[in-house]
């Protein structure tokens, strides 16, 4: 298992950021607002100095940054729990700023124990309140949720344990948080400017007229037919997009579990397949190679240089692990059509861009107290869990439907 990243909080460092603040969101994440609801931190205001886990939904790649710049609206600093890989992005460097503003490491989908010990030290202590993303992943869908993992309510419960253990009778919340990603202005000519550089890229013929969907579904349906060719997949003639779309998800995991020799989870959760055989491979290129001959640690560099490859392949179960045919189609605003525009970008331009100036509302919930819970807990805690976790979804999905209806909406053709 890939090495625990501690937090390192920085004081200077998370002061100097705050005073940037304005400067990055305007030229680092391209003029970005952030709009928190009337009422929202009046919520989050009553939990002040009490324990708790905030959980918001995680649909964009600038969701910390988006709770960071809450934590300044709240008056309160965070601690952050963040995927261990994306510690080693940038040679490092990423993970250094990261564990400098508060944050610390999770393998998905394994028993990290180092981390779930610093999650219950941070929530048993109180200091800080903690930021969680239940989601696990980044859909890269701005107004629906993953199917939500029941670990933030269990790592709280075990943090509640450690209270009791001490004799404090403290409670802990868990603070559902809504962000929703709105384009202030009219992005259509950038999202035309994308499709020309894709249909470029992957020698679509453009559609006649001006219609953008039309355009989309072309780009689609090309980088769908290239995929099933890379992984020798023959989709029926009946197969809808969505069929086509499960079914190459499937042979990539199904591939990649054989090369490995492991066996796939039983769910039918595509993530936990992803999280298992991600781990898998991080063991493998990360394992130590003390007592190795120098023969014995070329055939591992080799390897191992192999089955990075796989690294890409999880990355594409990933990214597409959300998006359905239909998806834009029901309600077609401008932030919809992005939303997969930028998977497409991701698949073959190997980055996305942002379409123009954005607003980030935010919403936040009803804290759920797990003292409530606790009697529950103790007698079913698999069904205890579970309820808890519902009930942050069903919180969740419902501020973003909420901010859905009251804002303005434009529409793409």
């Amino acid at each position: 298992m890939l090495d625990f990243r501690p937090p390192k909080e920085s004081p200077l460092l998370i002061g100097f950021i705050k005073l940037c603040a304005p400067l990055y969101k305007k030229y680092g994440m391209s003029d970005t607002q952030i709009k928190v609801k009337d009422g929202a931190l009046q919520r989050f205001a009553q939990l002040k100095g009490k324990r708790a886990l905030v959980c918001p939904n995680h649909s964009n790649r600038h969701d910390p940054q988006a709770m960071f710049f809450f934590g300044q609206a709240a008056k309160e600093s965070f601690n952050y729990v963040a995927a261990r890989e994306v510690f080693d992005w940038d040679h490092g460097f990423n993970g250094w700023w990261l564990q400098h503003i508060g944050a610390y490491s999770v393998v998905r989908g394994a028993p990290d124990r180092e981390s779930f010990k610093m999650t219950k030290k941070i929530l048993s202590e109180g200091k800080q309140k903690l930021v969680l993303f239940p989601e696990g992943e980044i859909s890269r869908q701005n107004d629906t949720l993953l199917p939500l993992e029941t670990g933030a309510a269990q790592l709280s419960f075990w943090a509640m344990d450690e209270l009791d253990k001490q004799g404090v009778a403290e409670h802990i919340y868990i603070v559902p948080i809504a962000l929703k990603y709105t384009y202030t202005g009219d992005i259509k000519p950038a999202l035309a400017n994308t499709l020309a550089k894709l249909e470029g890229k992957m020698g679509v013929p453009r559609p006649s007229g001006t219609k953008l969907y039309p355009r989309l579904m072309a780009v689609a349906e090309r980088l769908i037919k290239a995929l099933e060719a890379e992984y020798n997949q023959e989709p029926s003639k009946d197969a809808t997009l969505n069929d086509r779309i499960t079914a190459l998800r499937m042979a990539i995991l199904t591939h990649m579990s054989s090369y490995l020799n492991i066996e796939l989870p039983r769910s039918d959760r595509t993530l936990d397949a992803v999280r298992l055989l991600r781990n898998r491979i991080d063991d493998f290129v990360y394992e130590s190679e003390d007592g190795l001959s120098e023969y014995e640690k070329e055939l591992h560099a080799e390897k191992a240089a192999e089955i990075k490859g796989f690294y890409k392949d999880l990355d594409r179960v990933v990214n597409f692990v959300s998006i359905y045919d239909g998806y834009i189609k029901s309600h077609m605003t401008q932030e919809r059509f992005a939303d997969v525009l930028e998977r497409i970008e991701h698949e073959v331009l190997g980055e996305t861009s942002i379409k123009g100036p954005r607003c980030i509302m935010i919403d936040v919930g009803n804290p759920i107290d797990l003292r409530s819970y606790q009697h529950e807990y103790k007698s079913n805690k698999k069904v205890a869990l579970q309820k808890i976790t519902d009930e942050l979804s069903t919180q969740m999905n419902g501020m973003l439907e909420t901010m859905e209806h009251e804002r303005m909406k434009k529409f793409v053709e």
